[in-house]
């Protein structure tokens, strides 16, 4: 979760035509795009867009490759669909964690914390280790 997820979709912007999400309003939200291409005039390059996900979950991400000036009564040339699994973050753990995971076994010896309180009215209580 939160973690940005780039695709890479080729694409040609020398046509007018690139890939946008389809409906728009996804739970998937934008987060930037670029487009790289060779140094050939008109020749197709690749479109990358990074989105992240507010949550875990199960997400059908769709994009259309279309020109953004139509109307959206024109059909979109191509159409793609991801379906995304958002997963918790997992949490990075050392050889040593792995090997001996931190238990929290009570202790034998009772802690200063544990103790019943002993109220005395106009007496200060020192507790002694």
């Amino acid at each position: 979760t939160a973690q940005p997820l780039s695709i890479a979709l080729p694409a040609n912007f020398s046509t007018g035509y690139r890939w946008v999400l389809d409906p728009p309003l996804q739970t998937a939200r934008l987060l930037d795009e670029s487009y790289s291409s060779p140094s050939l005039p008109g020749a197709p390059g690749t479109q990358t867009v990074r989105v992240v996900f507010p949550r875990e979950g199960r997400f059908n991400l769709k994009f259309a490759y279309r020109r953004l000036w139509e109307p959206l009564t024109v059909p979109a040339v191509r159409m793609t669909n991801f379906v995304v699994l958002v997963t918790p973050k997992e949490k990075n753990t050392s050889m040593m964690e792995q090997l001996f995971p931190s238990q929290e076994l009570p202790s034998a010896i009772s802690q200063p914390e544990e103790e019943p309180a002993q109220n005395s009215p106009g007496k200060l209580q020192i507790r002694r280790p």
